[in-house]
């Protein structure tokens, strides 16, 4: 069995990475599907017209997966009002990126095709402990 799990085999020979498949919305990304352009909005997203507008123009130059932050309810809330206008007549996918507050990406994960979450961060701050692990101590001779 080989055990070089090198990334990459050449420096000047490009070779995808082979991975599995998963599908965004209508969007397949990894395994034999070509690599997908996405981008992230920078408008306000309670701000649905602009957040609508700027989504539109990243379509147009190509972007197949928008991605929307929705950090709190409210904007988790009022990505439903983005996506209905998004869906007159343009193919899209909406992913939605949140760190902090898993009421918020709850929400999301019931209108949005993708949620994007840190695991790491997947904590509700009311209920979040940090457990202190002893250390252990070693004796040296």
């Amino acid at each position: 069995m080989n055990t070089n799990h090198n990334y990459c085999a050449s420096l000047t020979a490009y070779q995808r990475y082979r991975s599995h498949e998963v599908k965004v919305g209508s969007i397949g990304v990894g395994g034999d599907n070509p690599i997908r352009l996405q981008s992230m909005t920078t408008t306000n997203t309670m701000d649905t017209d602009a957040t609508v507008a700027q989504s539109i123009r990243m379509i147009d130059a190509g972007c197949e997966i928008v991605r929307i932050t929705a950090p709190s309810k409210r904007e988790a809330e009022n990505l439903l009002n983005i996506k209905n206008e998004l869906i007159k007549g343009l193919r899209y996918t909406i992913s939605s990126r949140y760190s902090f507050y898993p009421v918020a990406a709850e929400i999301a994960a019931r209108i949005v095709e993708k949620v994007r979450v840190n695991p790491g961060n997947y904590a509700d701050k009311r209920n979040f402990r940090r457990l202190r692990t002893p250390r252990k101590v070693i004796k040296r001779n």
